[in-house]
């Protein structure tokens, strides 16, 4: 990663709004994030991960940590890619103990960064 930060801050500009992704008009809570990750389509990959049951995701994973960061970008997609919130959110998980609170903000970065204001990020 490089020294700088490339995230949006908490303020968007009318730039910013016009050309990113549509997102959720206010902040969602943590539940409302877990009621739709619980509900996404593609649960069957990501609760597995939630419960630290990697291995049993309907997605294969090489290792613990890339089914914990598969986990932390799909967080940072629901909570706009606000660190604080992830955070919180990965630490009430199984897969809390893979990652410090500064691996996760890396991560959350890359995830924004990858998204690059156009879609979801895909993995193949």
């Amino acid at each position: 990663m490089s020294s700088k930060r490339n995230v949006r801050s908490t303020d968007t500009t009318d730039a910013q709004k016009a050309n990113s992704t549509p997102r959720f008009e206010q902040p969602l809570s943590d539940d409302q994030i877990w009621t739709m990750l619980q509900t996404a389509v593609n649960s069957t990959r990501i609760i597995p991960i939630v419960k630290g049951d990697w291995k049993s995701s309907t997605r294969s994973y090489e290792s613990r940590e890339d089914a914990a960061c598969a986990l932390i970008f799909d967080l940072s997609f629901y909570a706009d890619y606000r660190f604080s919130q992830v955070r919180r959110l990965f630490k009430q998980t199984a897969m809390r103990d893979v990652f410090t609170d500064t691996e996760i903000d890396n991560i959350v970065e890359e995830a924004y960064i990858l998204q690059d204001g156009r879609s979801y990020p895909t993995f193949t």
